[in-house]
């Protein structure tokens, strides 16, 4: 079987799970009831149509790993160092902070797969990024991130 089939199905079960979840939440006891939904169903339903997308485009163009070649196993410590830097940031959020931790795993999430080759560009991104995400959140949506 296709393994971009493969990964779409997972993303797709996954994302159907997490709107799902979202569908969930506790509405907002003021204001609109649904406004703590609006976000994450966004994501849940942006996520089902790109996983649905992956597999039509997938099951159209065919097999691709009909081809000999053999998989190369840097993939596996890819894999590996990104779930590790997604479950340090995990612990890591509520201890330290976003502002601290939030950089720390973008840095490390580009630098494993960029490597140090572009490291002002990991640097730059893994700043800005978190502080722009912060200030949005912090000074204009006026919710406090931890």
């Amino acid at each position: 079987m296709n393994p971009e089939v493969i990964v779409g199905s997972f993303s797709a079960v996954f994302s159907i799970a997490y709107t799902v979840a979202a569908l969930r939440l506790p509405d907002a006891a003021i204001g609109s009831p649904m406004a703590p939904k609006y976000f994450p169903l966004v994501v849940g339903f942006m996520a089902v149509a790109f996983s649905l997308r992956l597999i039509i485009k997938s099951l159209k163009t065919g097999d691709v790993s009909k081809k000999s070649k053999t998989p190369d196993q840097g993939y596996w410590i890819l894999i590996a160092g990104l779930i590790i830097s997604c479950l340090v940031y995990a612990v890591l959020l509520e201890k330290i902070g976003f502002l601290i931790s939030t950089p720390l795993f973008l840095g490390s999430m580009l630098f494993i797969v960029n490597g140090l080759r572009g490291w002002k560009a990991n640097i730059l991104t893994a700043v800005g990024f978190s502080f722009g995400v912060w200030y949005i959140f912090e000074k204009i949506f006026m919710i406090t991130l931890p």
